[in-house]
């Protein structure tokens, strides 16, 4: 008994003098923690969600690490950079942050539960604009339909990065919506969703391009590409590009939409006073993480806004509404460079990519807002990357800078990285002609090969042919290697496109500033066939099965048959 006594008295004391101590540790690690990133610490917090929230049973149990052996490549560690940033609630700063629910993306082919392409290159990985697949026999494009849209001031048609949503909703949510009669009643309806620089969103049938519903008119240009909601929610995402309208200045912002009824549900001032940035487009498209309802994105302004969206969806009764809460990241270049994010966040698991217009490539843990490693990339990049993953300690990422800061004689590089560690796989550099309205350079997101091209990685770089063509260039993804070329004599900003046969025939579309969309061998690089849309197609293709739907400067959305 007396020794039970000692043992009892010893750890009692042993306690007192320890807690202290830990309580100062915490204290430090609070004071510091949104301005450093320890080089040792685990960076990963979850990586896998519990079946009981992939059963949307949302609880507070802690999701499973990454794994820990996993190191950060030494020159993208966030220790290395004067690097200040730190997480806003409300008008706060937040000393810590933890998101309630565990945030971690599944794969690509997870990310839609509805038929078609959603948001901007499709995914969470960002890697397709295309659903289905095509059945090519005279390997021709054909123009099926025009739709004539508007203007305001200078801004005419559609502009970069313009990318059309293209779905097949649920036949009861068709009949919920407003759609017109006879469209809510058309069994096939595949609907086109389309925001143009004339301010409206456009509703077209994928079939002939006629009207479904009224359009929606946010009063100034949408420059970026809209968004529906992943989970077949009616819910719609839009981004304005520009804060003035017939020489006024106009509110800007992000937008959510019923698409029961087309009313605005919530708008996010992009005109953020806790931003250090006084800009306010979205350019880019966001992410939802369907299981903790949660949307990520990113803003002119240099922020990357977390939004619980407290979604309330009654499908029977067809009724919508949502209360967002924001959280936002906000940081300085850690190259004293430009602020602003115009590139679409891209995610594996719980890791949010995205890059910024001081050529900074951020990894950031979407689960604690925290940097995981930062990468200087050059240039000014608004090219959105794209995600590859062979397993899960083997995931790379694509991305490639435009040609802005460096001025005349700078480069494009297209590189090729390690998406968990950062490291740099290779990089290749092309120089391009600098003109401050229209820059040179990747503008365009690439194609990541799949099926009989998945050896290549794809990509289009603006005014690195002659004074004003482009380069398609097809390059090896494991070495960098170019395996086939295409000189274009005018440049491109518009995005590729892969489709592909149910054998796995690949096929790229690739549109230019002269006004021409080329059909294009995905193995050899041989042009197949073109077509004049009559204006420069800043936009970038969505497809469904055999139809593709593009818009132009020129005031038009085309509807084009793959045949």
């Amino acid at each position: 008994m007396n020794l039970f006594k000692t043992l009892l008295v010893s750890n009692i004391i042993i306690m007192v003098l320890i807690i202290p101590g830990f309580i100062l540790l915490d204290n430090y690690l609070s004071a510091s923690g949104a301005d450093t990133i320890s080089t040792t610490q685990s960076v990963y917090s979850a990586d896998i969600i519990p079946d009981e929230i992939k059963e949307n049973k949302i609880s507070n149990t802690p999701s499973k690490l990454i794994d820990p052996t996993i190191k950060i490549d030494p020159e993208c560690l966030v220790s290395n950079f004067n690097f200040k940033w730190d997480i806003i609630k409300g008008k706060e700063k937040v000393e810590k942050y933890q998101s309630k629910y565990p945030i971690s993306f599944g794969s690509s082919s997870e990310y839609n539960k509805i038929e078609g392409v959603t948001t901007f290159r499709g995914n969470n990985y960002r890697n397709s604009a295309s659903y289905g697949y095509v059945d090519v026999k005279e390997e021709k494009l054909e123009k099926v339909w025009s739709v004539n849209v508007g203007h305001i001031d200078i801004w005419t048609g559609v502009g970069w990065n313009g990318q059309p949503s293209i779905v097949k909703w649920d036949n009861n949510l068709k009949k919920k919506m407003n759609l017109f009669s006879n469209k809510s009643d058309k069994e096939d309806l595949k609907e086109v969703i389309y925001g143009a620089l004339d301010g409206k969103i456009y509703f077209l049938d994928l079939d002939d391009g006629s009207k479904t519903r009224s359009q929606i008119n946010i009063g100034a240009p949408i420059k970026g590409s809209i968004t529906v909601d992943p989970r077949g929610y009616p819910l719609l995402y839009a981004g304005q590009g520009i804060d003035e309208v017939n020489e006024k200045k106009v509110k800007i912002g992000f937008y959510i939409f019923n698409l029961l009824n087309q009313r605005q549900l919530y708008f996010l001032n992009g005109i953020d006073l806790s931003s250090y940035r006084y800009w306010g487009a979205f350019d880019s498209t966001p992410l939802i993480h369907k299981e903790s309802d949660t949307l990520f994105e990113c803003g002119e302004n240099g922020m990357l806004y977390s939004i619980k969206l407290n979604t309330m969806y009654d499908s029977v009764k067809g009724i919508i509404s949502i209360a967002p809460d924001e959280t936002k990241y906000r940081y300085l270049s850690p190259f004293k460079r430009s602020l602003g994010i115009e590139s679409s966040i891209a995610a594996y698991k719980n890791l949010g990519y995205f890059t910024d217009n001081g050529g900074a490539l951020k990894c950031v843990d979407l689960n604690t807002l925290s940097p995981v490693w930062i990468r200087d990339v050059t240039d000014d990049s608004d090219s959105t990357i794209a995600i590859e993953e062979h397993d899960k300690n083997n995931v790379m990422l694509y991305t490639a800078n435009e040609v802005d800061l460096q001025g005349e004689n700078g480069y494009s590089y297209v590189r090729k990285i390690n998406a968990l560690t950062g490291e740099l796989k290779w990089e290749k550099k092309y120089q391009c002609t600098y003109n401050s309205e229209t820059n040179g350079g990747a503008l365009a997101s690439p194609v990541i090969g799949k099926n009989d091209i998945d050896n290549l990685v794809i990509y289009n770089i603006a005014k690195s042919y002659k004074k004003n063509g482009s380069k398609l260039i097809a390059f090896d993804k494991e070495t960098g290697t170019e395996i086939w070329v295409i000189n274009f004599d005018r440049y491109s900003w518009s995005s590729p496109v892969d489709i592909y046969t149910k054998d796995g025939k690949s096929y790229i579309l690739q549109s230019d500033s002269a006004g021409y969309m080329y059909l294009i061998e995905g193995i050899s690089g041989r042009i197949l066939d073109k077509i004049p849309l009559e204006a420069n197609i800043e936009g970038s293709p969505a497809v469904y099965d055999n139809m593709l739907v593009v818009g132009t400067r020129g005031q038009k959305i085309w509807g084009i048959k793959i045949k």
